[in-house]
């Protein structure tokens, strides 16, 4: 459904212009107070260093920026918030009529030859039924189900799921086999559509067939099909490889080997292969303006460049994130900052208190 945009929302050219919280329709009072009970510092996920001013993130109103912390041009891969582009990456594949998000993956790529142990191939056992849509998951949930149950490969061979923390499961999933050895075990190991579980593996098998269904790296695609039109050059950001993700044993200086899962084939037709499970390297500023586009539900400077069904926000477990909402139209772009706590992929509300808003925005100076 296309949404309606008011007349004072615009969008952002070089940079964001700033504009006072009055301006934005938000009262200064108010707003001073909020700000004054967030304490906002560098993250230090898995022993990162973002100390001095190392981290940056940012909050906008109708295309204009309202506030920021740190450094909002401050570049650091995002952990996970790479997957919100997986969703714009199938979504584009779906319109342009590529794929069919409802069909098994093998009717399109079945990585026989290309994968590394015949039981992986999208031919065999549970991946016979495993369909695009069971790997990404509902667009309102973290959850995916596709079977995959491994999150970290560290935690994977001390039997547990490196979820414990945040989804109080305890040791490997009950529906899931356990071989010791995360590479091994890269694989559907349940029913797709009967288990709910977050997992970073199956967006490393998602980023392979897309490559394949693309005949491109995905970050030209990205970057052709979204990026150049919303203003985020392709210079001013970058996307790790999964073959590069896994050789850094220290990728997180206190969580060694976290991504040993991650398995061959690390390009296809001589594309490599861009991790899936996130880790793009990008500030801020630019993750804002992926999510200012949520908040106008795909609309940049009159044109629907996305169906809006494909869009959502994600957060990263090294507290980045991006999101926007189409009530009070604010959006939010987040690099390694700690301070405050927000569910990008599922909050459908302003990072705003609603209390704060008194108004549209209006601009009283030009700007």
């Amino acid at each position: 459904m296309t949404i309606e945009l008011p007349d004072w929302v615009t969008f952002p050219e070089d940079d964001w212009v700033q504009i006072t919280a009055e301006e934005a329709g938000v009262d200064p009072e108010k707003f001073g107070d909020f700000l004054a009970g967030i304490e906002c510092k560098g993250a230090a996920f898995g022993g990162e260093d973002h100390s001095g001013n190392n981290y940056g993130a940012m909050v906008t109103r109708g295309g204009y920026l309202v506030h920021a912390w740190g450094d909002r041009h401050y570049r650091h891969q995002t952990a996970s918030v790479g997957k919100a582009f997986m969703w714009a990456i199938l979504g584009f594949a779906v319109t342009d009529g590529r794929i069919d998000p409802d069909e098994p993956i093998h009717k399109y790529w079945t990585g026989e030859g290309e994968l590394s142990h015949l039981h992986k191939y999208l031919t065999e056992g549970y991946h016979k039924q495993l369909t695009w849509r069971h790997i990404i998951g509902p667009k309102h949930e973290t959850l995916h189900y596709g079977g995959f149950p491994i999150e970290l490969g560290i935690r994977w061979r001390e039997q547990v799921t490196g979820l414990e923390a945040v989804n109080v499961i305890p040791g490997v999933p009950e529906w899931s086999k356990w071989s010791g050895d995360p590479f091994y075990d890269l694989y559907s190991h349940a029913e797709p559509g009967t288990v709910g579980h977050y997992s970073s593996a199956g967006f490393w098998r998602l980023s392979q067939a897309l490559t394949y269904v693309w005949g491109d790296d995905l970050k030209n695609v990205i970057q052709e099909r979204l990026f150049d039109l919303i203003g985020i050059p392709a210079e001013r950001w970058d996307w790790f490889t999964g073959g590069y993700v896994k050789d850094q044993k220290y990728l997180y200086p206190a969580i060694p080997d976290s991504y040993t899962y991650l398995d061959p084939p690390y390009e296809i037709n001589g594309n490599p292969i861009r991790s899936g499970p996130g880790w793009v390297v990008i500030s801020a500023s630019d993750l804002a303006r992926f999510g200012h586009l949520n908040a106008t539900g795909g609309i940049w400077k009159g044109e629907q460049v996305i169906d809006p069904d494909w869009l959502r926000g994600h957060s990263g477990g090294n507290k980045s994130g991006t999101s926007g909402e189409s009530k009070y139209f604010t959006a939010m772009g987040v690099v390694t900052t700690e301070g405050f706590e927000y569910k990008h992929a599922t909050e459908t509300t302003s990072f705003l208190p609603e209390e704060l808003f008194i108004g549209p925005v209006r601009i009283s100076r030009g700007s």
